[in-house]
């Protein structure tokens, strides 16, 4: 799983299009199950990448301090 402050880029077995707005359903460790819109911006193969459309400023905050937490990997 890829993550940012802008995004998420995941593994799907489906065919979408760039550009198309989806609702996404995930968790992250610690947290409560988030549901969002996000659009997405770029595929290669079964690896997407979306963009969050809908972040609360809470959701926003926490997910930031999350990413501040992960140790970098070697």
């Amino acid at each position: 799983m890829d993550l940012s402050e802008a995004g998420i880029g995941i593994l799907i077995a489906a065919e979408l299009k760039v550009g198309e707005v989806a609702g996404l359903n995930f968790s992250l460790p610690g947290g409560l199950p988030w549901e969002l819109r996000a659009v997405l911006r770029y595929r290669r193969g079964y690896h997407y990448g979306f963009e969050f459309l809908s972040l609360t400023g809470e959701q926003q905050e926490w997910l930031k301090a999350y990413l501040r937490s992960l140790k970098p990997i070697d």
